[in-house]
C-alpha cells in the first residue's frame, strides 16, 4: 500500500515537472515560439537632454522592429531589434531639428538609423501577465555599437495577442562619437540623453 502511494506521488511529480513553467512567464497558456511585430502607429520614442540654456525634448516617428521568443514558457530567450530613423526625430523646432540631424550631431545622412538589438532578457520577475527585468544587447548610434543593459517591462494581452514593452535608456553621446558643433557635448549640452521607448507589438 505504501509502495503504491509512493509510486503515485512520483508519477504526479513527474507529470507536473513536464508541464510548461507558466508561473515564470507572462505568456500564460502559450507554448512554443512566439513572434511580435512593432506597431509603428502606436509605439512611442521620446528623448530629452538638458543644455545650458534650456531643456530639450522630442519624439521620433516611424519606429519599426520585432521580438522573437523561442519558447513562451522561457521568455529569457527573447531577442529582437528596435529601429528608429534619425530623420524622423523632432524637437518642435525646425532649425534645431536641422542641426540635430546634421553630421556634427546625429548624422542622419551618414548613419540613418538608431538601433537596439536585444540578445536576451535576464532577472525576470513575473506577476500575472506582466514581467520586469533587464534587456541585454547592442545599442547603435552614429554607426557606433555599444553593449548595454537596460530595464524592461513587458505586459501581454492574451485577448489582443499583443505585448507592450517599455524600456528606458541613458545614452552617452561622446561614447558614440557625437561631440556636437564646436564640442558642445559635455559643455553646453548634457553628455547623457535620456530615452524612453513604449512599444506595442502584435503577434505574427
Amino acid at each position: 500500500m505504501k509502495k503504491r502511494f509512493l509510486i503515485s506521488i512520483a508519477a504526479v511529480v513527474a507529470t507536473l515537472s513536464a508541464l510548461p513553467a507558466f508561473a515564470d512567464s507572462p505568456f500564460t497558456g502559450k507554448t512554443g515560439p512566439l513572434k511580435f511585430e512593432v506597431d509603428s502607429a502606436k509605439s512611442q520614442f521620446s528623448f530629452n537632454a538638458d543644455t545650458a540654456a534650456e531643456k530639450i525634448g522630442g519624439v521620433a516617428k516611424g519606429i519599426t522592429g520585432s521580438f522573437s521568443i523561442a519558447d513562451a514558457a522561457a521568455p529569457e530567450g527573447t531577442t529582437g531589434t528596435i529601429t528608429v530613423p534619425v530623420a524622423k526625430m523632432e524637437s518642435g523646432n525646425a532649425t534645431r531639428d536641422e542641426h540635430m540631424h546634421s553630421k556634427e550631431w546625429l548624422n542622419a545622412a551618414g548613419n540613418p538609423n538608431i538601433t537596439f538589438a536585444i540578445s536576451k532578457v535576464s532577472d525576470l520577475k513575473v506577476t500575472g501577465n506582466k514581467a520586469s527585468g533587464k534587456a541585454h544587447g547592442k545599442f547603435t548610434l552614429n554607426g557606433i555599437a555599444k553593449d548595454i543593459v537596460a530595464p524592461v517591462e513587458i505586459a501581454y494581452s492574451a485577448e489582443k495577442n499583443m505585448i507592450k514593452v517599455v524600456t528606458d535608456l541613458k545614452v552617452p553621446l561622446l561614447e558614440h562619437g557625437i561631440k556636437g558643433s564646436g564640442g558642445a557635448v559635455g559643455d553646453k549640452v548634457n553628455a547623457i540623453v535620456n530615452v524612453k521607448c513604449t512599444l506595442f507589438a502584435t503577434a505574427k
